[in-house]
This record gives C-alpha cells, structure tokens and sequence, in this order.
C-alpha cells in the first residue's frame, strides 16, 4: 500500500513543466468525460487521468477485491463493460480492451465520442506502449513516462534464473511460459515452468511438486472452491510458497511490477 501511495502521489505532479509546455503548441483539446470499460483499463485511467476527468469506470473497477485502486474511483458510476452503459453520460472519451462490436462502435461515433482500444499486453513492451497511448489520448502524455518510470525502476533488470516456479490461480490455472506474467516473473530470478494445458491439478502438484510455488492472494478472505483449490494446492505440494497479491496479477501491470520488487526481496 504504501508503494501504491507513493506512485499515486508522483503521477499528481509527474512532469508538469512537460505537460505544461505540449499544452502551449496547437493539439486536440484533452477529453473532460472519460470512460473505460473494463478493469485492465480502468486502472490506467484511474492512475494517468487527472482528478474530475473520469465519468465512469467498470463495475470492477470499484471493487477492492478486484484492484487496490478502487478507492480511487469511489463516486464514479460503475457500468457493465457495454458502451450502452454509459452513453447516457456522454463521455468525449471511452477506453476499452477492444470489446466495443461495430455497433457500439458505430453509435459512438454518430455521439462524437473518441474509442481507443487497448488490446490486453502480451510482454512489457506492450505494456509500456499501451500506457502512452492511454496517456496520450488522455492529454497526459508526461504522466505516462513517469509511469514507465516508476514501473521500470521497481523491476530494475531481469534475473539470472535462480529458482524454478509455478504461478498458480484459482481452480489451477498456470501462467504460461511466453505470457507477461512470466516475463514479469525473470526480474525476480524466476523461471515460470509451463504446464501442457495451462492448468495443474491437485494430483500433478503431488506428483511433481515445483521447487517454488506461487500462488494468489485474491479474496482470500471469502469463502469459495476456487479458493479452496489454491489452499489445498499449498498442503499437497509440500513445497516453498510464496503468495502474491492476486488482485496486481488480474492485469499484469504497474501495480504487478510492485508485486514483483516485494517477490524479489521474500525469495532472496
């Protein structure tokens, strides 16, 4: 949490002699109703837009269960992830993971509202191009480097592999190999082993039990099979854990690569 102080307090004052200076040259006005529509972009926009700029965001987006930024968009209507929930607001800006079909599409349009489509990272390189082009259409393009900064500066270099590890979810599922979790996974000197169809079972955690096991924290504190799974998971293995904060890992990002630093120093 008080990373996450940290970042929110830096993006309030990122850069302002930049942002300054690129208002005073001729471009498009900065939007003033800004919606997104889906968690992964919800938590761009809460942490590049600048305070009274957001209309809406998804209904995910203002569940602490879901992300550690959800106070942030306390007040904010919540909508369900289709641009017929916030038409209504007349939003000049909508921010989605590419799921607005061509209908909505065509709607937003006719209204005069701006869709940017920011399609789910698959390596940091994505990621880090996906926060300039969220920045950029927010009008804040200095916010966005300070970001990647902040960001870049907790993952610091990938790692010599130093440990062999399995990041598991709820019900089994495994981060695949060539995914940006695992590539997330390299600046804290693991290297994520792969499972053939994306899932372990109890009984494969039995058989071979991975040097290192990772599991998520995410709504631990409620009752579910899912989360029974992972607890079972952890007695079967009979191995190192180590638990993350699921809720970074939902959309690997900013928030992982804090993730990440606090991973580095526990398995050190």
């Amino acid at each position: 949490m008080g990373r996450l102080i940290a970042l929110l307090g830096l993006l309030a004052f990122a850069a302002p002699a930049a942002e300054a200076a690129s208002h005073n040259s001729p471009a498009e006005a900065a939007p003033v109703r800004v919606a997104s529509l889906g968690l992964c972009t919800d938590e761009l926009v809460l942490l590049l837009a600048e305070p009274g700029q957001l209309v809406s965001v998804s209904y995910l987006g203002r569940d602490r269960h879901e992300t550690p930024l959800a106070s942030k968009a306390r007040g904010l209507h919540g909508n369900d992830g289709k641009f017929s929930s916030v038409a209504a607001l007349k939003p000049d800006l909508v921010v989605t993971g590419g799921a607005v079909n061509r209908f909505a599409r065509a709607l937003a349009e006719r209204t005069g509202t701006r869709v940017v489509d920011v399609p789910p990272p698959m390596t940091l390189a994505d990621l880090r191009g996906n926060i300039r082009t969220v920045a950029a259409a927010l009008g804040h393009p200095a916010r966005g480097e300070a970001l990647i900064g902040w960001m870049d500066a907790r993952l610091g270099s990938p790692l010599p592999p130093r440990h062999t590890g399995l990041m598991i979810t709820a019900g089994g599922l495994t981060a695949a190999p060539d995914s940006i979790s695992s590539e997330l996974l390299t600046y804290a000197g693991i290297r994520q082993t792969g499972t053939p169809t994306g899932r372990v079972s109890l009984e494969g955690l039995i058989a071979a039990p991975p040097p290192l096991l990772i599991h998520s924290r995410y709504r631990s504190g409620q009752y579910s099979l899912p989360q029974e799974w992972i607890d079972s998971a952890v007695r079967v293995a009979g191995t190192r854990n180590v638990e993350v904060d699921g809720r970074a890992w939902l959309c690997p990002g900013p928030l992982a690569a804090a993730d990440v630093a606090r991973l580095r120093e526990t398995i050190r």
